[in-house]
């Protein structure tokens, strides 16, 4: 439910604290189970968009015997909205991973992470509550610290990778917003299964027609590809989409901005990479944007 009056986190003052206190702990498990999905991916050496079809059917299927018992009691509103969101995820997945083929890895990566404005903005129209000036500050000083993340990388920038990108951010936002009003009559479990099993009805074809391997990979990328469904996808995915029914989809898309700064910890942990000290600045930026934009109001 959108109200004018929210506190930290965005919650709803009414919300009961145990409540509270679930969420936060989901949304720390969630940051983490999607910061683990470059490295799996790091190590899986398979296609991103096979990795992404495999990802959400897995993910289907694993949630299909408790997500049953919630389909009865599914209106159409709620079907629509539910298969609606499984494509605007699985079109964002195909629009991010066609951008990189078309322009560069840091112009894609700076376009997509443009999530957060799109979604106050999306949500602003839908709701009629206008996001925290804080939001604006910590995405703008978020911001440039994913920049120093992303780094330089070869190729040259094009259009149609820049509006690719753009798109896949779109289609993100739209993601989070549905997932905001779906939520709020439909339990997880129902929800992220029906989306997860949507999202792979359009990547399996996706991947056939652009002739991209589904199969063929040694027992270890397999053993990595349910790594990935039980952590990034089940943990870090269905996680946001737990907390999404208390907080707005604008504060989920902020947080999920900690994803590089994540993944940077667990790479040099996991794999003995070390970054250099521009990493640590640009982690420092995010991280600071974060706290800017999560930080409770003054009273």
């Amino acid at each position: 439910m959108y109200t004018n009056k929210m506190d930290w986190l965005g919650f709803d003052p009414d919300t009961p604290r145990a409540t509270r206190r679930r969420v936060i702990v989901v949304l720390a498990f969630a940051m983490l189970g999607i910061s683990s999905s470059a490295v799996l991916v790091r190590g899986m050496g398979a296609p991103a968009l096979a990795i992404a079809a495999w990802r959400t059917l897995g993910s289907a299927l694993l949630l299909a015997p408790p997500g049953a018992r919630g389909l009865p009691g599914l209106g159409r509103r709620e079907l629509v909205g539910t298969i609606g969101a499984g494509l605007a995820l699985g079109l964002h997945f195909w629009a991010w991973f066609a951008s990189i083929q078309h322009t560069t890895v840091l112009r894609s990566t700076l376009l997509v992470c443009l999530v957060p404005a799109w979604t106050a903005l999306l949500e602003w129209i839908g709701s009629g509550v206008a996001p925290r000036r804080a939001h604006w500050l910590g995405l703008g000083l978020a911001l440039p610290g994913l920049g120093i993340l992303a780094g330089t990388s070869a190729g040259e920038a094009s259009w149609l990778g820049d509006l690719l990108a753009i798109a896949a951010g779109w289609l993100w936002a739209g993601y989070l917003l549905v997932g905001r009003r779906v939520r709020q009559r439909v339990e997880i479990t129902t929800y992220m299964g029906l989306v997860c099993l949507a999202a792979a009805c359009l990547l399996f074809p996706t991947a056939w027609l652009t002739h991209t391997p589904l199969v063929g990979w040694p027992w270890q990328t397999w053993a990595l590809l349910f790594a990935a469904i039980a952590g990034p996808q089940l943990l870090g995915h269905q996680g946001f989409n737990y907390a999404v029914r208390w907080l707005p989809a604008s504060t989920i898309s902020i947080l999920m901005l900690f994803e590089p700064v994540g993944a940077a910890g667990l790479a040099a942990l996991l794999l003995d990479e070390r970054p250099p000290p521009s990493v640590g600045a640009g982690a420092l930026l995010v991280l600071a944007g974060i706290a800017v934009a999560i930080r409770p109001r003054s009273t």
